[in-house]
């Protein structure tokens, strides 16, 4: 492991991304019930009620609560610098941006405007309070870095897609006053800034960093560090001002990501089994598979009396499941088996700095997290998304997706809790023996 360059003085305590971690696959599960609630009616729109609180669930109740208690730990280790008062900001935070996921995707499902409008608020403050801490950090001297500009861009475009997404969310709690210029358009840059500024970006920053630090791989190309991020700022900020025609420009620069990722993969020094690395190996090649789909003629899909059209399901709602299943769920769980375990072993490590004798009582670091355990999830990982493929194509299938989401997360939720329970036993282990 190559941790060079890297500060542990900043880390906060480590029950505060834990919370946000363990909350995560709990929303997965609950996507596994609407799946099975709606059934086949689900497919049949991007606007079907069950898909948007199902996609929410996803992206807000999955991704970014497990990104939201990622860069509590990342900011400090690659940084140097930490947020202000984390117990505080964490909590609250925390707190309310749980209650305003529930309240949103129950508003979806439900159309009351009451849970629209405290899913609103709700949100409102729960970012306010995250964002305004982040922010902070972020624009402080801190350690400058690739990771570190990438991560700005990211949280830009999250504040963008944020301030979209209140108005949208606005608008359909009854606001059309204010918001009367809101539409599908609107939606569809809320959703790429989401997805792709997000999400994406942040990950590919992560991944600057990660991939020499676990998995001793050279750094990604120079021209890829420096390029990418801004080059995929730019590109969001071509498509909401004019459109679609910069899509394939979006699509080319992962796919040119994608393509240095495995070859940065391969290079690595430690070509040991590690169920991570075919966790970024799936996602690069998903981006790949999504380049394909994307620049396939609109004929092959449900558009037109082409015989190959009803091998392809509704050309958005494929790439979007695709992008979201395989590229960011796959890193997301590739992170949490390293960062788990990681942060565990260090915030233990760094409990024995005064007594070296306590040393004794911490297990190997990967004790913390099976490494069998983690090849279980990614072939149900494989296995889930494969069939949310087939579900899009025929949705008579729901109930096999929906009961292989619930497995896949359950067993997730079980991973997390046998590390926190280890964690904290050997924790309570080192306090009696600073006590004796």
């Amino acid at each position: 492991m190559n941790i060079s360059g890297l500060s542990f003085n900043a880390l906060p305590p480590i029950d505060l991304p834990f919370r946000f971690f363990i909350c995560a696959p709990l929303f997965m599960i609950a996507c596994a019930f609407i799946i099975f609630f709606f059934g086949e009616t689900l497919w049949l729109s991007r606007w079907h009620p069950g898909m948007l609180a199902l996609t929410h669930g996803f992206t807000l109740g999955f991704l970014t609560l497990v990104m939201m208690g990622a860069l509590l730990q990342l900011l400090p280790v690659i940084g140097g610098i930490g947020i202000a008062r984390p117990r505080l900001i964490a909590t609250v935070s925390h707190s309310l941006y749980v209650f305003g996921v529930i309240a949103l995707i129950s508003s979806f499902l439900t159309a009351n405007p009451w849970l629209t409008q405290s899913a609103l608020v709700l949100l409102s403050l729960a970012f306010i309070f995250y964002l305004s801490a982040v922010v902070w950090v972020l624009v402080k001297k801190m350690s400058q870095g690739d990771s570190i500009n990438a991560f700005r861009l990211a949280i830009a475009a999250f504040i963008a897609a944020l301030v979209l997404g209140v108005m949208l969310l606005a608008s359909r709690g009854g606001l059309t006053y204010s918001f009367g210029f809101v539409d599908k358009h609107f939606t569809d840059i809320h959703a790429m800034l989401g997805l792709v500024g997000w999400a994406s970006l942040l990950i590919i920053g992560v991944s600057f960093q990660v991939l020499p630090m676990f998995h001793v791989a050279p750094n990604m190309p120079q021209y890829i560090r420096k390029y990418l991020p801004i080059s995929l700022g730019l590109l969001l900020l071509g498509f909401a001002f004019y459109g679609s025609d910069f899509m394939a420009l979006i699509f080319i620069a992962h796919a040119i990501y994608a393509l240095s990722l495995l070859y940065v993969i391969n290079q690595r020094k430690r070509k040991v089994p590690d169920t991570s690395i075919k966790y970024w190996q799936l996602a690069a090649i998903s981006l790949l598979v999504l380049n394909v789909l994307y620049f396939l003629p609109d004929s092959f899909y449900l558009v037109s009396d082409n015989p190959l059209s009803l091998l392809l399901p509704d050309k958005t709602m494929l790439l979007t499941a695709i992008f979201i299943y395989f590229n960011l769920l796959s890193v997301i769980q590739a992170m949490l088996l390293k960062i788990l375990p990681f942060l565990s072993y260090t915030h233990l490590q760094q409990r024995c700095l005064t007594d070296f004798s306590a040393m004794q009582h911490i297990p190997h670091m990967h004790e913390f997290l099976n490494k069998q355990h983690g090849l279980i999830l990614y072939c149900l990982h494989i296995l889930s998304g494969l069939t949310l493929v087939a579900v899009m194509i025929k949705p008579s299938l729901y109930l096999a997706l929906s009961l292989l989401v619930f497995v896949e997360f359950t067993w997730l939720l079980m991973l997390m809790v046998r590390c926190m329970h280890l964690y904290f036993s050997v924790n309570q282990k080192i306090n009696l023996s600073n006590n004796s």
